[in-house]
């Protein structure tokens, strides 16, 4: 076959040359080698982008547990420490907040002196701190003393400085002559996997009412003893102890805080 046919044949260039081009075996070889190639930049990439959800889901673990932890510490350092008590078989932290407090300036009927139950206590001027005062604690030595329908510790606040809702014979004095004013009891619990904050509890009622209105604070708790209380006395801090764990996607992390409330009987 002379070069005109070839090339019209298409088997040479316009330059009547031979073409170049690839074997199969050649093609076959570059696309293995591009297979391969591309999976290690894929597991590259996914590897890379996993690492980074991972870290991300961390950080918002990281941050959600401290936000929670700082505000339940806020709110237990203004508790009256003898009104801290676990409940709910250990899935709740119930305390009673103070709204104010001072000190008065006579003793108190009470069931040493054996003096004749008094309406009213002559302290010093009240300024409302915080929330709404709606009780009145003096000498207080456990919860027992202060919750339920009548407390040896606690009356009702009604005004002044201080008028009690009905006449009272205290257990005890306060050593230091203290009085505090007390708003309803709250509650912070794990339920599920969440972490609620209650507020507005009865006075009277044994456990918190998980059922009742309340605010989340954090989702995706995981913990089989969230709290535990060792209890103050006159010279000894109340410490709680505050054990939770935050999972998400499949990562988690347990924090565990203490949080001290200074006892000033």
């Amino acid at each position: 076959m002379n070069i005109f046919a070839q090339r019209i044949n298409g088997i040479l260039p316009n330059n009547g040359k031979p073409a170049a081009g690839f074997t199969l075996i050649e093609l076959i070889v570059v696309i293995v080698l591009l297979s391969v190639l591309a999976s290690i930049g894929t597991g590259f990439i996914v590897s890379t982008t996993e690492a980074y959800q991972r870290t991300q889901t961390r950080a918002l673990l990281v941050n959600t547990s401290r936000q929670a932890l700082e505000r339940m510490t806020r709110q237990l350092r203004i508790a009256l420490p003898y009104s801290v008590r676990v409940t709910n078989g250990g899935n709740c932290l119930e305390f009673m907040p103070i709204a104010a407090g001072g000190n008065y300036f006579s003793p108190v009927p009470d069931d040493e002196n054996l003096a004749a139950a008094a309406q009213t206590i002559d302290a010093s001027p009240i300024s409302i701190d915080f929330g709404a005062a709606l009780h009145v604690t003096i000498g207080a030595m456990s919860a027992a003393e202060i919750y339920g329908a009548t407390a040896a510790s606690r009356e009702g606040y009604a005004s002044g400085n201080i008028t009690l809702s009905a006449a009272k014979r205290w257990r005890r004095n306060s050593i230091n002559r203290r009085y505090y004013l007390l708003d309803n009891p709250q509650a912070f619990c794990v339920v599920g996997n969440e972490l609620r904050f209650y507020d507005g509890i009865g006075i009277a009622d044994a456990n918190v009412n998980v059922a009742g209105a309340h605010s989340i604070i954090a989702r995706n708790i995981n913990s089989t003893a969230p709290f535990a209380l060792a209890s103050g006395s006159a010279n000894r801090n109340t410490a709680i102890t505050i054990s939770l764990d935050f999972s998400s996607g499949g990562e988690t992390i347990n924090y565990s805080q203490q949080v001290l409330i200074r006892n000033v009987p």
